[in-house]
């Protein structure tokens, strides 16, 4: 063998270990727990943990974020994120909690992994209404990013910081979902970047404690890979994070899983590893909210068909999949709300089916709570959809 040749072939290996180190041996599903991952949640991950609770109000000990927090700017953040919090809870999130037990009682029984696409990282909602689910599987546009970094020095940049992730989050105060085009201006590298820190916002105002954070990728010709959170590559759709977590007063350890993707057929084919990977996840419950009207469209029958073939439960607003592929003999349907003419921003997904059968007064169930594209007229619709 001539030296080019035994030069090839080392380069080759020494790049192969660089390119996998810190991936574990074995892929690992949703609810299935990594041997990479503490059995409990006494292996907390301090730095992520750490920077979570800052850029959510939360008083930290360590530093630098100890010193950073008795700036005037984050005592302020952290006092204004109360008063929000606190308006939220009231008029929406209890609200929320208090007909999801009521009304999801079955579902929430089964639900062990929810499946949420066209969702982006609104992990809130999802666990209002399915507060026991082991796994949370979320789909969107938006791209993961980082988490902020910031010296004891640097409580101007810091600042700007807090102030950039409050713009990042006004479309879910306000309207209760996040709108694709104000994210890309909120989420650019220079200000948030990315939905990581959105998720972990959310996590720790819901009283978690996060244990470990991995990446996650679909590199050709193979399944899901997970790697080292420290590992910043550049990733090409599919991509996404894995954080796993646990409640307050408990050991077990529970996953949030956020991929970035185009849900699309032309990206999204039934021969590609994410849609393989998908497939072979056996949630029982899927969740449609604020989705763009996309499941409505020919160009995404693959998930829309997938849904449909694989979910014993949906829980969904008008945007998700259409009336129509829900008949009787296949599918129960309770409806909750008003429903009314889409926004004039989504023109040709009105659906006439629907709104006849909302005419029925024995259909339909009153909706204690606004959520969805009508924040203007609080006029929502809720399908509750069971496979019989």
């Amino acid at each position: 063998m001539n030296r080019r040749k035994i030069f090839c072939g080392a380069f080759g290996l020494i790049l192969l270990c660089f390119l996998t180190a810190g991936l574990p041996p074995a892929q690992t599903p949703p609810g299935k727990t990594a041997t990479s991952i503490a059995a409990d949640a006494s292996a907390v991950e301090p730095p992520v943990e750490d920077i979570a609770k800052f850029i959510s109000g939360i008083p930290c000990s360590v530093e630098p974020w100890k010193t950073l927090q008795n700036s005037t700017e984050w005592t302020a953040f952290a006092a204004g994120l109360e008063k929000s919090w606190g308006e939220l809870e009231e008029k929406r999130l209890e609200p929320m909690r208090t007909w999801a037990r009521a009304e999801l009682a079955e579902a929430n029984a089964a639900t062990k992994i929810l499946f949420y696409p066209f969702g982006g990282p609104d992990f809130m909602t999802a666990y209002v209404f399915f507060p026991e689910a082991e796994t949370y599987v979320l789909l969107g546009l938006e791209f993961v990013g980082q988490l902020p970094e910031f010296k004891a020095t640097e409580s101007s940049r810091a600042a700007s910081y807090l102030s950039n992730l409050q713009a990042a989050f006004s479309d879910f105060f306000q309207k209760s979902y996040f709108i694709t085009h104000n994210m890309d201006v909120a989420l650019a590298g220079d200000k948030v970047d990315g939905i990581l820190p959105i998720l972990c916002f959310f996590l720790k105002r819901t009283g978690k404690t996060i244990v470990e954070v991995r990446r996650c990728a679909f590199p050709e010709g193979m399944g899901l890979v997970e790697y080292d959170f420290g590992l910043r590559r550049r990733s090409r759709r599919p991509y996404g994070i894995k954080i796993a977590f646990s409640s307050s007063g408990s050991n077990k350890l529970r996953t949030l899983y956020y991929f970035s993707c185009d849900l699309a057929d032309l990206s999204f084919g039934t021969n590609s590893a994410f849609y393989a990977y998908l497939n072979g996840l056996p949630f029982e419950t899927t969740f449609l909210k604020s989705a763009s009207y996309l499941p409505h469209y020919k160009e995404f029958s693959n998930i829309r068909s997938m849904i449909l073939d694989k979910s014993r439960f949906i829980l969904e607003d008008d945007t998700g999949i259409p009336f129509r592929y829900f008949p009787n003999k296949t599918w129960d349907v309770q409806l909750y709300g008003e429903y009314i003419k889409p926004v004039t921003d989504f023109a040709g997904v009105e659906q006439l089916d629907l709104k006849a059968a909302y005419a029925d007064p024995g259909r339909v169930k009153t909706l204690p709570f606004h959520v969805g594209y009508h924040w203007g007229t609080n006029k929502d619709s809720i399908l509750s959809i069971r496979k019989k």
